[in-house]
């Protein structure tokens, strides 16, 4: 006599989609839009000047995430200083930021922080003794390369036979 035996649901591993995001990036990250608005607003226009992508919404994330780490975002936005250390714990913050918040990280991220730290770094607002920005930017396409910000499609395998 076989009997099927369900895997736990504790031990299905999920794949961020629509159904489990109830939070839109957009919503998750209001308050942190209207603190540091003057930082956005900048990186914005940073952005638009070099007909380079930097929405809003990741700007406000990195902020969110910043602060979760307690790290320095000082008047004028000035930040850091940043180590190519910090981009791991960094990038293991924003998802669980986005995880505890209920939205989905978004799949273009480690573009926008390519772009985020280039605007730091030449506005001034990198910490003098940060590391150099290739490095930076070297360490968030390393670090944010393992899928990390991209929706996986995970199957829950069948329930097994005993």
């Amino acid at each position: 006599m076989s009997h099927l035996i369900p895997l736990p649901a504790y031990l299905v591993e999920r794949a961020p989609s629509a159904a489990l995001s109830s939070v839109s990036l957009h919503d998750a990250v209001s308050t942190f839009r209207r603190r540091h608005r003057e930082l956005i607003a900048a990186a914005g226009r940073w952005a638009l000047e070099r007909g380079v992508s930097l929405p809003a919404d990741h700007v406000a994330l990195w902020a969110a995430s910043v602060e979760e780490l307690c790290a320095v975002v000082g008047s004028g936005g000035a930040t850091g200083p940043w180590r190519v250390s910090d981009i791991p714990r960094l990038l293991d913050t924003i998802t669980a930021w986005c995880s505890v918040t209920g939205c989905s990280p978004p799949a273009d991220l480690a573009e926008s922080l390519w772009h985020l730290y280039g605007f730091f770094a030449t506005t001034g607002r990198l910490h003098r003794s940060s590391d150099a920005l290739d490095e930076l930017r070297a360490a968030v396409v390393v670090f944010a390369a393992f899928d990390r910000f991209r929706p996986a499609t995970v199957t829950p395998p069948a329930p097994t036979a005993a």
